[in-house]
């Protein structure tokens, strides 16, 4: 074997190990040390890998005596290539590149894309992996993600906002439910002091007087949770003081059919 072959593959196997040991120091000794979040660590963590790959590949090919200017050949190969069925790869990874650089989502954010709503995991070369609420895994392109109208949940406030709207008969003291509502808020631990709860007259109607009551959670995760133990309680303290919720009412006609004061056939006298 000619030795600027077996230059090429030590070449190849060491910046591959020099490489990953690398990615390995940076995710789990010096970065976690670091101020940046956990999202900013990964994405910095991803683009050094591919950048370190793109670099080992370049050098390889260099010293296996490859001369760039007899490339051109490959170069068209790969465009009649994306032209046939690899430009989804390529925009997929330029978009996963676009996506670690400007960060509009990264890690750990709760997002929202084409009906699905998840944990983001893992922004890869190719796709992006979501883990929905059943412990479940979506993978999504990359294009997608920055394509489409994406709500991401945890990008501006960290916070979550629990709201409860309910119902009660014309006859109730709303100044009595709204402390009730309010002190229900302030006894649950998920719920934040700062912004403290608060309660609004919502509507008047037919149906009786509506209210809804609202207070903030630490995470967008905790909604769910919060939201079921709150609607507990509230339930609870409503039987204890003797407060119901108003019930729609139904209209129900009844039609009588008038008595016929001669049968139809029945002949006249």
């Amino acid at each position: 074997m000619p030795a600027h072959m077996v230059n090429a593959i030590l070449c190849l196997v060491v910046g591959i190990y020099v490489l990953r040991s690398v990615r390995r120091w940076l995710d789990k000794e010096f970065l976690p040390k670091t101020t940046m979040d956990i999202g900013m660590r990964v994405s910095l963590v991803t683009l050094f890998s591919n950048i370190g790959y793109v670099l080992i590949i370049l050098l390889t090919l260099s010293i296996m005596g490859l001369q760039w200017n007899k490339l051109s050949w490959i170069v068209s190969a790969l465009s009649v290539g994306i032209g046939f069925g690899l430009q989804e790869i390529v925009k997929n990874f330029i978009s996963g590149l676009i996506l670690l650089t400007e960060r509009p989502v990264k890690v750990g954010d709760l997002v929202s894309i084409s009906g699905i709503e998840g944990d983001i995991r893992r922004i890869n070369v190719r796709a992006t992996e979501i883990q929905l609420g059943d412990k479940s895994t979506v993978i999504v392109p990359n294009s997608q993600l920055i394509s489409q109208n994406v709500r991401n949940a945890t990008m501006g406030n960290a916070q979550g906002v629990v709201t409860i709207q309910l119902t009660f008969p014309l006859d109730i003291d709303p100044v009595q439910v709204r402390e009730l509502l309010l002190d229900v808020y302030r006894e649950n631990e998920r719920i934040l002091e700062t912004p403290e709860p608060s309660v609004s007259f919502k509507d008047l109607t037919p149906a009786g007087i509506v209210l809804s009551v609202t207070g903030n959670v630490a995470s967008q995760r905790q909604i769910s949770g919060a939201k079921s133990d709150l609607l507990f309680d509230i339930l609870t303290r409503l039987r204890k003081e003797g407060i119901v919720l108003s019930t729609p009412q139904t209209m129900i006609i009844e039609r009588r059919a008038l008595p016929a004061t001669q049968n139809e056939g029945e002949a006249l006298p």
